[in-house]
């Protein structure tokens, strides 16, 4: 690499990688965490529609036996 031109894309070849990679990273680290990876989607997203419907059926769960406990 003598020319300037091509120190440039290297160095934004090696920023993407880091990116990528920082993203993988993030993805499993939710995971890890129990957070839903697809909170961040803008399109639609199966996982992300499944994660979401059952937080609410595990709410709802959760609702209907503190009020069967205490009534």
């Amino acid at each position: 690499m003598s020319n300037w031109q091509e120190w440039i894309v290297g160095v934004l070849i090696i920023f993407c990688i880091i990116r990528v990679l920082y993203g993988i990273f993030l993805f499993f680290r939710r995971t890890k965490e129990k957070a839903n990876p697809c909170s961040t989607c803008v399109t639609g997203c199966e996982l992300k529609d499944m994660m979401e419907k059952k937080q609410k059926e595990c709410g709802n769960k959760k609702k209907s036996t503190k009020k069967n406990c205490c009534g």
